[in-house]
C-alpha cells in the first residue's frame, strides 16, 4: 500500500457524514446582493452540505458572505446555507438550517 492511498484513507475516516454524488440534480444560489438566482448543479451532498458548481456567470465570493440559500429544484424546498470553500465555479456549502418552502420564484 502507497503511502499516498494512505493518507486518504485517514482523510475519509476524519468525516462525519458519508457524501452521496448526485446526477443531474438542479438548482439555484439566492442571496438579496444578487441580481438574480444563480443556476447551479449540485454535484454532492450530505446531511451537513453540499457541493456545488455554478453554471454561467462567475458569482463574487463577497456577496455570499452573508450566507446564500440553496434551492432545490427537484424537492421544491430551500435551505440556507454558508459558504465555507470555493474553487472555481465550485463552492462547498454547509447547513445551516432546515429545508422550506421557497421564499421566491427560481425561473
Amino acid at each position: 500500500m502507497s503511502a499516498g492511498r494512505g493518507a486518504d484513507k485517514k482523510f475519509e475516516d476524519l468525516r462525519n457524514f458519508v457524501r452521496v454524488p448526485q446526477r443531474m440534480r438542479s438548482g439555484y444560489l439566492w442571496h438579496d446582493k444578487l441580481i438574480y438566482p444563480r443556476p447551479c448543479m449540485i454535484k454532492d451532498v450530505s446531511v451537513s452540505g453540499a457541493r456545488v458548481e455554478i453554471i454561467g456567470d462567475p458569482v463574487k465570493l463577497s456577496l455570499l458572505a452573508d450566507g446564500v440559500k440553496l434551492y432545490l429544484e427537484t424537492e421544491k424546498h430551500e435551505i440556507m446555507t454558508s459558504v465555507r470553500w470555493a474553487k472555481g465555479m465550485q463552492l462547498g456549502l454547509r447547513f445551516e438550517g432546515r429545508p422550506r418552502p421557497p421564499s421566491r420564484k427560481y425561473k
